[in-house]
């Protein structure tokens, strides 16, 4: 087991989005939306003050992972959706000791927001698949209006963070799927130059509509070899269980069987940390071969 490692739990905050992704994960209900912890008041802070209690304390996966700190990860949907619901979140995760993350599609990422909250964002997560408008349509990457992440935008976004908070850590996510496997992006990653650029084969959670095979994902990533001292490969392999996810009820979760959704327990507020993780599955090893690799690529 590695020794120095992160745990990362991702607390999905909504289901709601600006874009409409043909591949997303974060569908679970259809009553989701209104069960959402962050309309009702202070039970996103219930539910991180018992993530804390619980994680910052002897527990069965501190004793096998021997894990450095914990960091909250925020992801939806699209956590910065939610204004100040998600700044309140930001802020008590941190109060309580977390470090924090957020993966997001950079649509409200303004100046304003980075030179206020760069410095509570340990690490700057931005999903961006293609740097073509019509492969982002394809995908459904983009906003009712049509908007979409350009590469120069990315490259600004980028430049403000690393200027607000030198000391963090800029991710890129890349889910390769039909529509942006026969892609190049490598001159505008070469300008990003992110800490880690994610490439995950799209996971057929809910459907295989966007699905490729290992060659097709083997053959992205060669392609983009000379960027591979910042590329973390993402197979589907890898990605089944070895993930602590928590919905936006509060509920933790995993990938079900392909195409079947997602398993998950009862309510953190219900039953207590202890015995949701009972309810789901979790593969420690996989989790530390993966965060494992990521540590040492970001510190070589």
């Amino acid at each position: 087991m590695y020794t120095t490692i992160p745990l990362v739990i991702n607390f999905h905050m909504t289901e709601a989005c600006n874009y409409s992704c043909g591949y997303c994960y974060a569908t679970w209900a259809d009553h989701c939306g209104r069960n959402e912890l962050h309309r009702h008041a202070g039970k996103v802070d219930s539910l991180l003050d018992s993530l804390a209690q619980y994680f910052f304390s002897d527990n069965p996966f501190k004793t096998q992972l021997k894990y450095s700190s914990v960091r909250i990860n925020f992801a939806g949907g699209e956590p910065m959706l939610l204004g100040s619901r998600f700044v309140n979140a930001l802020t008590k995760a941190r109060q309580l000791g977390f470090n924090t993350s957020i993966i997001t599609n950079a649509h409200f990422l303004d100046e304003a927001f980075l030179s206020e909250f760069s410095a509570d964002i340990d690490m700057l997560g931005i999903s961006f698949d293609t740097a073509e408008q019509l492969t982002s349509a394809s995908i459904g990457r983009m906003d009712r209006k049509e908007h979409c992440l350009s590469a120069e935008r990315l490259i600004a976004v980028s430049q403000q963070y690393r200027h607000y908070n030198p000391n963090g850590i800029l991710k890129v996510n890349t889910v390769v799927n039909i529509y942006n496997h026969l892609e190049n992006m490598t001159d505008v990653m070469a300008k990003v130059r992110p800490e880690k650029w994610k490439m995950l084969r799209v996971l057929p959670v809910h459907s295989d509509q966007f699905t490729i095979t290992s060659d097709q994902y083997s053959e992205y990533v060669k392609r983009h070899s000379a960027l591979s001292g910042f590329i973390v490969e993402e197979d589907n392999e890898a990605m089944i269980h070895s993930y602590l996810m928590i919905n936006p009820e509060g509920k933790l979760y995993q990938n079900g069987e392909a195409g079947a959704g997602y398993l998950q327990s009862e309510s953190i507020l219900d039953i207590g940390v202890a015995n949701a993780v009972k309810q789901v599955p979790f593969d420690c090893i996989a989790f530390s071969d993966r965060y494992g690799c990521d540590l040492m690529q970001e510190s070589s």
